[in-house]
């Protein structure tokens, strides 16, 4: 692994591209995140991704497999602190470590439990508690908003607030995570308008792209 590593560091060098800064921050001038298939409005003076990411491994059944989605971050003071994700997951690998897929015709509340299911999951969270689960809208499609709370390593209450929805191009979700106690309330309103800001892009509709050939190397 450490030589493929070194043998793509040498590629870059000799091809003379310079890696794409993982973070950027938010002006006026650069305040829209776009992906392929969305786009949103970031709070000044925030960072978000450069980029979507557009693939992720994930363990299903002990077996780790390299599946496409598209992904875009953001954060005021670090990830570690609090983080808002917004991410699309193609139809058949929408809910990959519980085998479900998603379907145009899935009504919200069964995407909300299936999502909750995944999280609970894929990220260990077994006593993650949902304290709200209720209809809402998202870029003019009937979605669901859902209210959760766990505590984490160290005791600190962590509540996440995700609102997500389901069309024929997949599984949209928004999800605003932060610890319970003062930076949930915070940056609340600022949560709230970049959900206002979400719209659906055209190429939403494509055909999905293929993985690429690096990224099989890491499976």
């Amino acid at each position: 692994m450490r030589k493929i590593l070194a043998l793509i560091g040498i590629a870059l060098l000799v091809s003379g591209c310079a890696p794409t800064p993982y973070w950027t921050l938010t002006d006026d001038l650069n305040h829209v995140a776009k992906s392929t298939s969305f786009q949103m409005n970031v709070p000044q003076g925030w960072v978000r991704t450069t980029e979507p990411v557009t693939w992720e491994r994930v363990d299903i059944d002990g077996e780790t497999r390299t599946l496409l989605l598209e992904s875009m971050g953001v954060t005021k003071d670090g990830v570690g602190i609090h983080a808002i994700s917004v991410t699309r997951r193609y139809p058949d690998t929408a809910f990959p470590t519980i085998k479900k897929k998603s379907t145009a015709g899935m009504l919200p509340p069964e995407a909300a439990d299936l999502y909750v299911s995944e999280l609970r999951k894929r990220s260990g969270l077994e006593r993650l508690k949902v304290l709200s689960n209720k209809p809402a809208k998202v870029a003019d499609k009937q979605g669901f908003e859902l209210l959760m709370q766990y505590k984490n390593d160290d005791g600190l209450r962590i509540q996440i607030l995700t609102l997500g929805f389901v069309d024929n191009t997949g599984f949209y979700t928004i999800s605003y995570r932060a610890p319970y106690l003062y930076f949930y309330e915070r940056d609340y309103s600022s949560f709230r308008s970049l959900v206002g800001s979400f719209r659906q892009l055209p190429a939403a509709n494509d055909p999905p792209p293929q993985i690429p050939a690096w990224a099989k190397i890491f499976t």
